[in-house]
């Protein structure tokens, strides 16, 4: 629990829009190893007149919501989330609905939200953003699955097995390389997979395919891969992409018109607007990875949250669909 500190100060500090902040900090995560991160972060809000208090997840999203919504009784005015886009994702699902921002501590192996929003991906540099008077509230749009809410994307097919398979120690030693050599484990044995999808209620259609995803925004995994420059994190829809590759020819024309942003030419990938939900089902039950994590399996019932939650930024986001 929140203790009455936090209001008590809300009077005091005037240098930075935030007086009183609760950290989300996953020790797991991938640059988070030891107390260095977590000292670093507590000494700077301090020097800054920002009271915090320190929560360590993972814990349940049950948890984490009670965390958040005593957190708003106490007058606390910043939510921070240190971790990658899993840790993230999963304090997100607390912050909405609740008008509080959400400040972003990259210390992950993707950091893809980080870099959809031009914000820092340096720790330190990080820290200055959400302690400066000039950040910018930005709202994004939320994926809502199942219960829960994500924010970068959504897959059943390889990705999910690959994040399934990638544990948290092989990803603090190897980084983005952890998630590649299980790509390629997974590429020895590609092979189709039959899936039904049914987008905004219209008629079911069933696909062959290795992978199916839902993409808030354009940042892939690694740089500089994105999307096609037309999706943006803030334009009330998803995007959903149907992915049929049979084999390592298949990957390498795929990743070529990712890179030549021919992506929509491709014969291999099928396009679909989400304006408000989508099913995806597979004739075998399939792993779902969100967000970098593994979250279930399918059926995956998904729907387009507009403009839910609220993230400090820089206000570099230019690109984004105002």
């Amino acid at each position: 629990m929140l203790n009455n500190k936090y209001t008590n100060n809300l009077q005091g500090n005037k240098l930075t829009k935030t007086k009183c902040a609760l950290l989300f900090y996953n020790k797991k995560s991938g640059k988070s190893t030891g107390e260095t991160k977590l000292n670093l972060i507590r000494e700077h809000l301090t020097e800054h007149g920002i009271d915090v208090q320190t929560e360590f997840v993972p814990q349940t999203p049950e948890e984490i919501r009670s965390l958040v919504r005593q957190a708003k009784a106490d007058n606390v005015d910043l939510i921070l989330a240190a971790g990658g886009d899993g840790t993230i994702s999963l304090v997100a699902d607390a912050v909405v609905g609740t008008d509080l921002p959400l400040g972003i501590l990259p210390l992950g192996t993707g950091n893809l939200l980080a870099k959809e929003l031009k914000n820092p991906v340096r720790l330190e540099k990080a820290l200055e953003l959400i302690t400066s008077e000039d950040w910018q509230p930005f709202k994004m749009d939320v994926i809502k699955a199942d219960g829960h809410h994500y924010l970068m994307n959504i897959s059943a097919g390889v990705s999910s097995r690959v994040m399934k398979d990638t544990r948290s120690e092989e990803k603090q030693r190897y980084g983005i390389f952890a998630y590649l050599g299980h790509f390629f484990q997974q590429l020895l044995g590609l092979k189709l997979q039959r899936f039904e999808i049914t987008c905004d209620e219209d008629r079911t259609s069933s696909f062959m395919a290795s992978e199916v995803l839902v993409t808030n925004g354009r940042t892939i995994a690694l740089d500089p891969l994105e999307w096609a420059d037309d999706i943006y994190i803030n334009d009330g829809k998803l995007d959903l992409f149907i992915i049929r590759a049979a084999n390592g020819f298949d990957i390498l024309r795929f990743i070529i018109s990712i890179f030549s942003k021919t992506t929509w030419r491709n014969p291999i990938v099928h396009h679909i607007p989400i304006n408000h939900t989508c099913k995806i089902n597979a004739a075998n039950p399939l792993p779902v990875q969100a967000d970098g994590d593994a979250v279930g399996q399918t059926p995956i019932n998904i729907k387009v949250l507009r403009q839910a939650v609220t993230i400090v930024t820089n206000g570099k986001e230019n690109e984004s669909k105002q």
